[in-house]
């Protein structure tokens, strides 16, 4: 007979009902014991949860450019040999394509808190996977405009941190640190995305500023990524104002 105690044990979620963050299906969640996994079958139906993984191999761990070849991943690409960028290195959860685009616009244009909350809580399980030994993090989100800040209302990079700082303090032993005002954006440009590289270069240039600060090591996130003009300028002004350690982390590079 099967006692008081032995139902206790039961995770009952596994038998509620959810509908799928993305395409919006019943499904009943599957448990993982990998954690990332988990919460992305948490929230997406079986199928779409297929679609979304963590990206592993076939990418430039320095700069996060895509290989040709999936398999292969080197510390540096060619590129990366010639010219090393400003940072200690680079990650990201995978390609700017397919559900995490959508998830990433969503969050970016609609305010969808719901997609916001997925994207920083996969961060941080992402984070984790590669961060261990580290106990206080200092993170960094990338800045708005103040102009570009007054018409959407809100710093997309900010609000998924901060579901990022929740998702890791609750469940480990670190603490984290957002400095929101370390990094500012001194005048108001146009979008990057409509921009080739060298355009790209020209539109940022000097455009950032780095308050005072005491800090030696930090991570500068952002969601996308494309040709690295944006990290590249921020990262100058925070190596010039005395920060040894950049470590970049991405939602996804295009």
């Amino acid at each position: 007979m099967l006692t008081s105690r032995y139902f206790m044990k039961i995770d009952w979620n596994i038998f509620r009902e959810k509908r799928c963050l993305y395409c919006l299906r019943p499904f009943f969640p599957k448990k993982s014991v990998d954690p990332l996994e988990n919460h992305i079958a948490n929230n997406l139906c079986p199928e779409c949860a297929n679609k979304l993984k963590e990206l592993r191999t076939g990418f430039c761990r320095h700069c996060g450019e895509i290989l040709p070849d999936p398999g292969q991943s080197v510390s540096r690409c060619g590129h990366c040999r010639e010219k090393p960028a400003l940072w200690d290195d680079f990650s990201f959860f995978n390609k700017y394509e397919g559900i995490l685009r959508e998830f990433i616009l969503s969050a970016k244009f609609s305010q969808n808190r719901a997609c916001m909350k997925f994207l920083g809580e996969l961060l941080a399980l992402h984070f984790l996977n590669r961060n261990q030994d580290i106990r206080k993090i200092n993170i960094v989100p990338m800045p708005l405009h103040n102009k570009r800040l007054m018409q959407r209302g809100y710093n997309q990079c900010l609000e998924i941190l901060k579901f990022f700082a929740r998702r890791i303090e609750k469940h480990t032993d670190k603490t984290v640190h957002i400095h929101t005002n370390l990094l500012q954006k001194k005048f108001h440009t146009v979008p990057q995305h409509s921009l080739n590289k060298k355009e790209r270069q020209k539109n940022i240039k000097n455009s950032f500023a780095v308050s005072k600060h005491a800090l030696k090591e930090i991570f500068l996130f952002d969601d996308i990524a494309t040709t690295n003009s944006t990290l590249e300028e921020a990262c100058k002004e925070l190596k010039n104002s005395g920060i040894g350690h950049i470590h970049i982390l991405v939602l996804a590079k295009a």
